[in-house]
């Protein structure tokens, strides 16, 4: 019903030792979401359909909160966690007419069905999303909810990212890192991808320097790159409903965007 393709019994390379890693700067250009988008020529009111992306996430992307935490308790159990990514991913494959996607990192598989959306409307193109722990209870059950024609377009490599990169050389017109979120590991994927991206490379979970959470360190290897493109857009929950009622201001997150077009 759908292609998954397995090739994590492959020789596993050794973990390599923790190095140091590079201090945060924060040093790095800003867009406020609206602002990246109405600069691709979007209106969120005139040109998202903003319950495509709601019905989506409901699927793939909505998270649980801690019944201990104070919110739990005075707003919901439930939360949307940053839809605001699905959009930007949509909204780039529109505008630049991509017609090939890998994504590292499938996780619930929001990023990779807002592409196969997206490229279904374009007129099709190739997605490969690489992941070593795909639930196929969870993609049977995708499979049956979404259109047919977006799974026929996806293949999923169940392995990690530096077996998949290292066992070809093909190129991608957009690359979207979302794999392990540690030093080493980013480091590692942008070193095989930054000559794989023809048009786009999309980092997420880029925390501003005062944001701490274990194991992501994105941003400081993002910060190393040299790259004028470079830029941080700021999202989550600036355009759907916030229930935490942060202010722009407050939101200390986002995801870094290259390009070459």
């Amino acid at each position: 019903m759908y292609n998954t393709i397995d090739f994590s019994n492959l020789s596993q390379t050794q973990n390599e030792k923790p190095e140091n890693i590079p201090p945060r700067t924060g040093d790095i250009k800003k867009v406020l979401i609206h602002e990246k988008l109405k600069s691709l020529g979007i209106s969120v009111d005139k040109d998202i359909r903003l319950g495509d992306f709601d019905q989506l996430g409901e699927m793939t992307a909505r998270k649980r909160r801690d019944p201990s935490s104070e919110l739990y308790n005075s707003i919901g159990a439930f939360f949307r966690p940053n839809y605001e990514r699905g959009i930007l991913i949509y909204t780039l494959i529109k505008k630049y007419n991509v017609k090939s996607f890998l994504e590292i990192g499938f996780g619930r598989g929001y990023g990779t069905f807002c592409a196969a959306m997206a490229m279904h409307e374009n007129g099709g193109g190739k997605i490969v999303t690489v992941d070593p722990n795909f639930n196929k209870e969870h993609l049977d059950n995708l499979s049956v909810a979404l259109p047919k024609e977006w799974f026929s377009m996806v293949s999923f490599m169940a392995g990690k990212s530096e077996e998949y990169l290292s066992g070809n050389s093909e190129k991608f017109d957009f690359v979207y890192v979302d794999g392990d979120h540690t030093y080493e590991a980013t480091k590692k994927d942008w070193e095989m991808c930054k000559d794989r991206y023809n048009k786009l490379l999309l980092f997420d979970d880029y925390h501003l320097p005062g944001k701490i959470q274990k194991d992501i360190d994105c941003s400081n290897l993002i910060d190393q790159i040299e790259d004028d493109t470079k830029e941080l857009i700021i999202m989550d929950r600036r355009i759907f409903f916030d229930d935490r009622g942060y202010s722009d201001d407050e939101i200390d997150y986002g995801q870094v965007l290259l390009t070459k077009v």
